[in-house]
């Protein structure tokens, strides 16, 4: 019988993949880059969810001492690659934002007469160079912290962890803030706005979670809690940017600057 983490890790996966499809088909009709970093994120969570139920058959099988040929090396990749895919998929929300405040910004303080923002000089424009370090932070965390490596090791991927998870948490506080400020400043976009302050919202809600499941890492993890407060919060961000972004960030042709 099915474990309860395997059928919801694969009703997950369904999920995403039906946003998946949904957004596949408007970057499609559309080629704007702002859609392969929402797809580039569905991927990354179908990914690690197939993984996790994969995972999930596994430790069931051993928990319940059936006689399971095990391949060691490849079932603490596997691990690896499960954690490294869950700990970065929140990335790609963030650089998503940034790319909708480019579209966006420019035109608006064209029209306003303002200068360009420190939040727009630093981290819109040059976003990854800032997120690299929480980016090493998270992958070499997520590796060492896994089965396989030592003691040391693992605490040391822990630390990692914590450092990565907490600088993501910050980064995605100051993209919802500036949201706020800005929705603030241009009321003609406030909808478009208001997009980024629920969805950056939610992604700090999730962050939060992962931020008490990492320092209390030796603590069991609860199913239902897990779910909720990572993969289901998750969707409900995607579900608001199913609206129409390009009218939102890009306005009509014959709008731009």
């Amino acid at each position: 019988m099915a474990s309860t983490d395997e059928i919801l890790s694969i009703i997950t996966a369904v999920l995403f993949a039906v946003l998946f499809v949904q957004f596949a088909n408007r970057f499609a009709n559309s080629r704007w880059r702002v859609y392969a970093f929402i797809l580039s994120f569905c991927a990354i969570r179908i990914v690690a969810y197939i993984l996790r139920a994969y995972i999930a058959v596994m430790n069931e099988g051993l928990s319940m001492g059936k006689t399971i040929k095990l391949d060691y090396p490849n079932y603490v990749s596997i691990v690896i690659t499960e954690m490294v895919f869950v700990s970065i998929g929140a990335i790609f929300i963030l650089l998503l934002m940034s790319r909708l405040y480019h579209c966006l910004l420019p035109k608006l303080r064209h029209h306003a007469g303002h200068p360009r923002g420190r939040f727009e000089a630093t981290l819109v424009d040059h976003t990854r160079l800032f997120m690299l370090p929480v980016i090493a932070c998270i992958i070499v965390g997520a590796v060492f912290a896994s089965p396989g490596y030592s003691a040391d090791q693992q605490q040391i991927g822990l630390i990692c962890r914590k450092v990565g998870t907490v600088g993501l948490f910050l980064f995605a506080l100051v993209y919802m803030g500036a949201a706020e400020t800005y929705r603030r400043r241009y009321p003609e976009a406030k909808r478009a706005f208001s997009t980024c302050v629920v969805v950056t919202g939610l992604f700090d809600v999730s962050l939060i979670y992962k931020i008490v499941a990492t320092f209390y890492a030796p603590a069991p993890t609860n199913l239902a809690v897990y779910y909720i407060f990572s993969p289901l919060v998750e969707l409900f961000a995607l579900c608001f940017l199913c609206v129409d972004l390009q009218l939102h960030f890009m306005g009509l042709p014959e709008d731009k600057v």
